[in-house]
């Protein structure tokens, strides 16, 4: 794979992922602190490109076979990401419809969301599919690597910029700020498709094995008893880890009464710290293995969350700023670390299957760590009265499972995997042929 392509591949990835920051990290502040509604309802709307993640599959598996004018992927990343910037930027307004007519704004919420959330599927497994496409495994690793680090930087400017675009704050301010990100994200989105798939392209020829549904993937883990350990500990990291997205900006005004402006730069805190551990963590999962610098990753992460409790009794916003940061450097390592023992915990006969797998548990965590991170911050709202008593149990929640997380791995190793996994394996190939 050329760098053209892979500068072209990065240029989609960044145009879909930066959809996801203006709602995570001004929007949902705006609906829990600013328009006192419920973070569980949030967190719902929040999660709904996780929860509509499986269609994925068929649509994948329909692309493969049925190309539009020549073309497998690049009509679904052009009407995906178009989807998605739009349904993005429509969220905003969904807020305000809420506030004024509860029930047909929320249907028209819902749409707004559901329509974000459908396009972010569609344009992922379509340029994720590319990258699988048009590279070899060395293409592949360099692509993925150039994305990813496109994202988290793309991230940081974005948040900055949206920072600086509602400060102050104003209903149109915010729909300003979400309209510039529309922007960028539709540009992004057309530049970087246009002639990135070859005319009448032939796909990579898939691998017999791969997974055809979530249903496959998860029956496939009963084979194993490693590889449904590995799956719980990815769930339980996911929905540790995550649980925050929601709540952190929410937190940062009702705890520290920070503004709107404040609170959007906190993404940018935690992509810095994100970033950094990137660019830095590589040669210390090479010196001390993937497993220990996981467990030191999440043990950061679980101090982060911590001292973000403790910033909230204690009323010291420069103390929260730097939990987060904090925060992002654990969760870094966590991300580099998890991510290589993915790669090693899967076989050569049924990667499909595996990695499948593991996304169903990417998704299932980030799904299940928004929801039930809104259900108890409105549980303890509800018992108490006091909302910072509300988001303490969600990071306190997120604290435990991190340190469950470091238990449970001790008992998971690649070793056991693979040779569980080779003694079963007609039985995974017999699966993959249902």
């Amino acid at each position: 794979m050329n760098w053209r392509r892979i500068v072209q591949l990065s240029l989609v990835h960044v145009g879909v992922s930066i959809t996801v920051v203006p709602v995570t990290s001004t929007l949902n502040r705006v609906m829990i602190a600013d328009l006192g509604m419920s973070a569980l309802l949030v967190s719902l709307l929040v999660a709904l490109p996780y929860l509509l993640s499986p269609l994925q599959v068929p649509l994948g598996a329909w692309a493969d076979r049925n190309p539009i004018r020549g073309h497998h992927r690049t009509p679904w990343i052009v009407l995906g990401g178009l989807m998605a910037a739009t349904g993005s930027y429509f969220t905003a307004h969904g807020a305000y419809w809420i506030e004024a007519n509860f029930w047909l704004g929320l249907l028209g919420a819902v749409a707004a969301f559901a329509v974000w959330g459908m396009g972010v599927n569609a344009a992922s497994v379509s340029y994720l599919s590319l990258v699988t496409d048009l590279g070899d495994e060395n293409g592949r690793s360099r692509a993925v690597s150039v994305m990813w680090t496109a994202m988290i930087l793309s991230t940081i400017f974005v948040s900055l910029g949206i920072s600086r675009l509602v400060d102050p704050y104003t209903v149109e301010a915010l729909y300003n700020a979400f309209g510039a990100v529309w922007f960028v994200s539709v540009v992004c989105v057309l530049v970087g498709s246009y002639g990135l798939e070859p005319p009448a392209s032939q796909r990579t020829t898939p691998v017999r094995h791969s997974a055809d549904s979530p249903a496959q993937a998860m029956r496939l883990l009963a084979l194993n008893p490693v590889a449904r350990r590995f799956f719980i500990y990815l769930v339980l990291v996911l929905i540790s880890i995550h649980a925050q997205d929601v709540l952190l900006e929410p937190f940062g005004a009702e705890a520290l009464q920070m503004p709107v402006s404040a609170t959007s730069r906190l993404t940018s805190i935690w992509g810095v710290g994100v970033f950094l551990t990137l660019l830095g963590s590589l040669p210390l999962v090479r010196r001390i293995g993937k497993k220990r610098s996981a467990n030191i990753g999440a043990v950061v992460a679980a101090l982060a969350f911590g001292l973000i409790s403790v910033s909230g009794w204690m009323g010291q916003t420069g103390f929260f700023m730097g939990a987060v940061f904090l925060l992002g450097l654990g969760g870094g390592l966590m991300t580099v670390s998890n991510l290589s023992f993915m790669l090693d915990m899967t076989l050569p006969e049924a990667v499909g299957l595996y990695v499948g797998a593991w996304g169903v548990a990417n998704f299932a965590g980030q799904a299940i760590g928004n929801v039930i991170s809104g259900l108890l911050r409105d549980f303890f709202l509800w018992l108490t009265g006091a909302p910072l008593v509300g988001y303490v149990a969600v990071f306190s929640m997120e604290i435990v499972g991190l340190l469950l997380a470091v238990w449970l791995f001790r008992s998971i190793e690649v070793e056991d995997f693979r040779r569980q996994a080779q003694t079963r394996l007609q039985d995974i190939l017999a699966l993959a042929g249902d």
